[in-house]
């Protein structure tokens, strides 16, 4: 009997014929010498999970070969065009064939899953056999993205490059890395050598619920930081499978971890890198001493993820101590300010003015709208679908991460079961049912989509992919697949399968039958908080 043809995300146009091709009757890979880097990344893929070794040869190769070709005018990156791709499977041997080396890496993607879901084991496991089929395929959406909050809980160099695996598996674009907070600072700058001795560490960690004030504290220290060739390391594995990297400094605000190591930028109070969770008063001054460092930061990130855009943050900035800083009143009243929200738009103005004489393209969350962001600036939108329209009817292009369906560290049911999570009901349901492009709005204003792996009370890389999977996988198709190709062929239908292939990846996805009974250390000491989720209005 012939395997069932189940891929997430769905491809927009998918044609089976009877029979399969067994690669191992092949002669070779044939690619065009640009294409040589992911024809060997193929290859070693195929040896791990299948056994087999295709050599890579010149496209002048004839015969039986998986070949990939160039084709066409080449489209500008970060477009939806970058990203298709064709791919022929026939009894002669397989073409893959897009105008960009994306494209090329997305069909990759797709040829993986048509693999017997233990080929994507790390040891041999699978025969290399897929079905004879016709795709024809481009992304709905230009940027399709996972956040990584490495700050809350510090996750190893290792989990990143495997989620950034995960996420290429699955047709993601972006990876988005939260490197900044209260809670730690997560890369190295050398001409600050105090944010790896004291900001990147915190002396101790809540336990359970930040709300829950009867609980006490694990006095384990907690932290780790990404040097400059972890860095490196990381952008080079991303280039590879054409996945970007965008690297967040979230400044000025949820900067104690910046002011336990260099308080002379705040207002003067001496405080620790922050052992609990929440929103904290703590900001940078609008100094110039501040601003460089702010500055120094950005460079320093900017240097190493050559993708365009830097993320800068700007949420949830408390206003309390500008209200009352002499400094703060000063700069107000030499910029002309109407009120203290125009210190925020200082900063962001700032930021933007030095990312973009860097060749970079800012992206902030939707706070920074408050008080005006500069025109250019991309934003994110967290909270809900009005700040989308917000953002768009002040002239931004917006990526679309609001609260309600794109933040996994939300519950995934209602079962009391379930580890504790910060707030919220987030379910695969909720999530495939969602239209990122909300009606009445110019679709070429959103970028894309995004979902958030928040991690305050995810520790370990465990918790993370507990969390992220399966919705994760939902979520991609929600960004790839048009809405008539989705309602078609439901991606729940397809889910049984999938989790196969997150099996033999050894991820560790929360299965659709309920929570697992597993010990989940840290994140197992739960209290379960009543605790509503309102929906944010749009000012």
């Amino acid at each position: 009997m012939q395997r069932r043809i189940s891929l997430i995300p769905q491809p927009q146009q998918l044609t089976a014929a009877a029979g399969d091709l067994d690669l191992s009757t092949l002669d070779a890979i044939a690619a065009d010498p640009e294409l040589h880097p992911l024809a060997w990344l193929l290859s070693d893929l195929l040896n791990r999970g299948t056994g087999l070794r295709l050599a890579v040869t010149g496209p002048e190769a004839g015969g039986r070969v998986l070949r990939l070709r160039l084709e066409g005018d080449r489209p500008d990156s970060l477009t939806t065009a970058a990203e298709a791709y064709r791919l022929d499977v026939t009894a002669d041997g397989v073409v893959l064939a897009a105008a960009h080396p994306a494209g090329i890496s997305r069909g990759i993607a797709t040829l993986r899953q048509l693999l017997p879901a233990d080929a994507l084991r790390e040891a041999p496991a699978a025969d290399p056999v897929i079905p004879l089929v016709a795709i024809t395929d481009e992304p709905r959406l230009r940027w399709r993205g996972v956040m990584l909050d490495v700050v809350r809980h510090f996750q190893p160099k290792d989990f990143v490059l495997k989620m950034i695996d995960r996420a290429w598996l699955h047709r993601l674009n972006v990876v988005h890395l939260h490197l900044t907070d209260d809670q730690g600072w997560r890369f190295e700058v050398p001409s600050r050598p105090k944010l790896a001795e004291i900001a990147s560490w915190r002396a101790e960690t809540k336990i359970g619920h930040a709300r829950d004030e009867a609980v006490g504290y694990e006095p384990t220290p907690h932290g780790g930081i990404f040097s400059v060739p972890d860095l490196r390391e990381i952008a080079s594995y991303a280039r590879e499978r054409h996945i970007l990297i965008v690297p967040e400094v979230n400044l000025p605000g949820h900067a104690r971890a910046v002011l336990a190591a260099y308080p002379e930028l705040g207002a003067g109070q001496d405080k620790p890198v922050s052992p609990t969770f929440g929103v904290f008063e703590e900001v940078l001054e609008p100094t110039p001493e501040a601003l460089d460092f702010a500055l120094e930061a950005y460079t320093a990130v900017a240097e190493v993820f050559e993708g365009p855009f830097v993320h800068i943050g700007g949420d949830e900035v408390p206003m309390t101590q500008w209200e009352s800083s002499p400094v703060a009143r000063e700069l107000m009243e030499r910029e002309g300010m109407e009120d203290v929200r125009g210190v925020q738009a200082w900063f962001t103005k700032a930021f933007c003015e030095r990312l973009t004489a860097m060749g970079k393209r800012v992206i902030g969350w939707d706070e920074i709208l408050d008080g005006g962001a500069p025109a250019e600036a991309v934003v994110h939108v967290w909270r809900n679908e009005a700040y989308v329209k917000k953002a768009i009817a002040a002239g931004h292009q917006v990526v679309a991460s609001p609260e309600p369906y794109a933040y996994y560290d939300h519950y995934e049911s209602d079962d009391p079961q379930e580890p504790l999570r910060i707030h919220g009901l987030t379910t695969v349901d909720k999530v495939a049912g969602w239209d990122p492009v909300p009606p009445g709005i110019d679709p070429d204003k959103v970028l894309g989509i995004q979902c958030q792996l928040w991690s305050e009370y995810l520790p370990t890389p465990r918790d993370v992919e507990y969390s992220a999977f399966p919705r994760l996988s939902v979520m991609a198709e929600v960004g790839w697949t048009n809405l008539d190709v989705r309602e078609a062929n439901p991606v729940q239908d397809r889910l049984e399968d999938h989790l196969e292939r997150l099996h033999a990846m050894g991820v560790d996805y929360r299965p659709p039958t309920g929570p697992e009974r597993w010990q989940r250390g840290g994140s197992g000491r739960r209290a379960r908080f009543d605790w509503t989720f309102q929906e944010h209005e749009a000012e």
